[in-house]
């Protein structure tokens, strides 16, 4: 988002004024207005990206001017915001961001947890602002953290960029409830910086969201109900509601609140939170919006809250979430009001797509001096297929994983797979058994989890180590082989997560994964989120770490690794 320099500043003025000319004008528009939310006919005029004036007078007009008129049924609508995306799961920001954008969501407030992973801190200012430069969407920052990482000065130093919004998500909270000085020193330097605090609390008590909030977190995605929004609201929180590929809660969530006589919408917003392909391309802003409308949401309500309420909750109604004089010429074009998926994307007052028809080139960004390369070069030479231990991991659903014990001299039951992971950085490795994976899965090798190491999946041992090899051998991405489907993979060239395919490509990849995997017997909707969040450590019950399976409740290691 480029700064409004003095000059332009100055210019927009003076476009008000009619002493310059517009540089684009629509004339006799239907114009959405968040604020009081009536449709209503204006003269907008644009002056570079900025919106000069919405009324009835007409601009000053010159050669270089631009007339664009409105069909009849038309209307303009403000861009749609996503405060809440995770770009690193398949795609990668940049990738994410321009479908984002044609789609209608030229703004989105994103996970850095990731990338400041792998980047220092003038790495990670440098990579935004050049990703910024690509002038295909406006991406905006958490400053993530978590207890000891990163260390608190650190965290004031990337709080200040003025790309980042907010801190979190707060994940891994247990050590705040268990009192972190380190977290409590965390939670100080974001409410001392002015930015919002968002966190992650599935299934909180009222007693839980209190702590929270006291402590000064302002926002929370995590609502499964109607309720539990409500639970929210009472306490200040902002709340998105989601429409995502393990959360699809949305449709029953804005029923329920429909149902509220006088209930107050301005604290909601929308969120896909880092939706997964292939479902992404039924979980845009403009999906979420129509599915409110259906649910019994007035449509001013519904845009509002994909615009004006996350730009009032990140303070930036100033700037965006409006069709307004001053603020960023972000303008969506649709077909009519209950049919949000725009046909036309105005984004910094320049088209990207017009009359349906993409105009802007393809931007290109050069990923590699920040994420290329992961390093394998503490992995063994072979595989530890064997198991190093007796608890194994049964999913619940795609994510949601408990233990069990088996008998490492018993065949494999019907829904078992063996299940080996090894921590890149260290190779630190054990061996078990999952359930629910697969029933006919030779071998699966994947550099695809949310700490970057290393898990072959499969029920043959041979298959495994083949399929181990080829990670050693450089490849990055999933790589499979099937029982009765034959082979597949997906290349993650970025990091072994992310892939620079468009979009597009990737969700027809992704499809064929997910129906392959569902063949053989994945019992639930998502396999990507399932491999991602093996690693991850804010989900219940049990976890892969680098000391081993971690017990999340207790934060006990109940089967250890073994060192290379």
């Amino acid at each position: 988002m480029n700064p409004l320099t003095e000059e332009a500043h100055r210019r927009l003025i003076e476009t008000a004024r009619k002493k310059e000319a517009a540089s684009l004008y629509f004339p006799d528009a239907s114009v959405l207005h968040v604020y009081s939310g009536i449709v209503q006919k204006e003269n907008v005029w644009i002056s570079g990206d900025r919106i000069a004036y919405v009324g009835p007078d007409e601009p000053l007009i010159s050669e270089k001017t631009e007339i664009y008129h409105l069909k009849e049924n038309q209307v303009m609508v403000p861009a749609y915001i996503e405060p809440h995306a995770h770009p690193f799961l398949l795609y990668n920001p940049l990738t994410l961001g321009t479908y984002l954008t044609e789609k209608g969501t030229m703004i989105s407030v994103n996970d850095n947890s990731f990338a400041s992973g792998h980047l220092n801190e003038e790495q990670m200012r440098a990579f935004v602002e050049e990703l910024d430069q690509t002038g295909r969407h406006t991406w905006l920052w958490w400053a993530y953290f978590e207890e000891h990482r990163p260390a608190t000065r650190a965290l004031e130093k990337w709080l200040d960029h003025p790309y980042v919004m907010q801190g979190g998500e707060l994940s891994h909270w247990l050590p705040f409830k268990l009192g972190s000085p380190d977290l409590y020193e965390k939670l100080f330097a974001v409410r001392y910086s002015g930015k919002r605090m968002e966190s992650h609390l599935p299934g909180s008590s009222v007693t839980t969201l209190n702590l929270f909030a006291s402590a000064g977190v302002s926002a929370d995605h995590e609502s499964m109900t109607a309720r539990d929004v409500i639970n929210r609201l009472n306490l200040g929180y902002y709340t998105a509601i989601r429409y995502s590929s393990i959360r699809p809660d949305l449709p029953e969530i804005m029923c329920g609140l429909a149902e509220q006589p006088g209930f107050d919408l301005s604290k909601l917003m929308f969120t896909n939170d880092g939706a997964s392909l292939p479902f992404l391309n039924r979980a845009t802003h403009a999906s979420m919006i129509k599915l409110a409308m259906k649910s019994g949401i007035s449509a001013p309500d519904a845009y509002r809250m994909a615009t004006l309420n996350p730009a009032v909750y990140y303070r930036m109604d100033d700037t965006i979430g409006s069709i307004s004089p001053g603020r960023i010429a972000d303008i969506n074009i649709i077909e009519r009001l209950d049919d949000p998926e725009p046909t036309s994307v105005l984004f910094e007052g320049k088209w990207l797509v017009r009359d349906g028809e993409k105009v802007a080139k393809p931007a290109s960004f050069a990923f590699e001096p920040y994420f290329n390369q992961a390093n394998l070069a503490h992995l063994p030479d072979e595989c530890p297929i064997h198991e190093t231990t007796s608890t194994g991991l049964e999913l619940q659903n795609s994510v949601i994983t408990r233990p069990y014990n088996f008998d490492p001299n018993s065949a494999l039951a019907e829904n078992e797979c063996y299940l080996t992971y090894l921590c890149r950085t260290t190779g630190a490795h054990l061996s078990t058994r999952i359930k629910n994976f697969s029933h006919s899965l030779c071998a699966l090798a994947s550099t695809y989890c949310a700490s970057g190491d290393i898990l072959i999946i499969g029920r043959d041992r041979k298959a495994m180590a083949h399929a181990y090899q080829t990670i050693r051998n450089g490849f990055q991405g999933i790589t499979a082989q099937f029982d009765e489907s034959g082979a597949f993979s997906i290349n993650l060239d970025l990091l072994g997560v992310m892939s620079k395919k468009s979009i597009n490509a990737l969700s027809s990849e992704a499809e064929q994964f997910i129906e392959h995997m569902k063949k053989n017997g994945f019992a639930f909707d998502d396999p990507f989120f399932c491999l991602f969040f093996l690693t991850e450590l804010h989900l219940p019950f049990i976890r892969l770490t680098s000391k081993g399976i971690i017990e999340i409740k207790s934060n006990e290691i109940i089967a250890p690794t073994i060192n290379s």
